[in-house]
């Protein structure tokens, strides 16, 4: 943090804050609100039973995009939807795709063709 002008400082020092910068403690709602925006404007709903789990439904094709603070899982059977979300989402946050699931909230997933393990 650089002091605001008007604070005089001795270089080399930092300040220490007596209560949280204006904002601070609602910027997770803030981005939230805007990744609701977002993600609403490609057509997906929030679940009733989770706000932070979003369905986008076609005639033929379902995506899921399940959120979790900053880590998501997108899946579905829409494969071409799939891309287009992610380089969508990827205009408008800063993200990285890691790829075929293997690992979320510390719980690893292995699959095959016939199921999927979980531990």
């Amino acid at each position: 943090m650089v002091p605001p002008p008007s604070v005089s400082h001795n270089s080399g020092y930092v300040c220490k804050l007596k209560k949280a910068l204006c904002g601070l403690k609602q910027a997770p709602r803030a981005w939230f609100e805007k990744f609701y925006v977002v993600i609403s404007s490609f057509g997906f709903a929030s679940s009733s039973h989770d706000s932070a789990f979003f369905i986008k439904n076609t005639n033929t094709d379902r995506i899921i995009l399940s959120l979790y603070v900053d880590d998501m899982i997108i899946t579905g059977d829409d494969i071409d939807g799939i891309s287009v979300l992610k380089t969508e989402l990827a205009r408008q946050f800063e993200m990285k795709d890691f790829g075929s699931l293997r690992y979320f909230l510390d719980i690893e997933v292995a699959y095959s063709s016939r199921s999927y393990l979980l531990s």
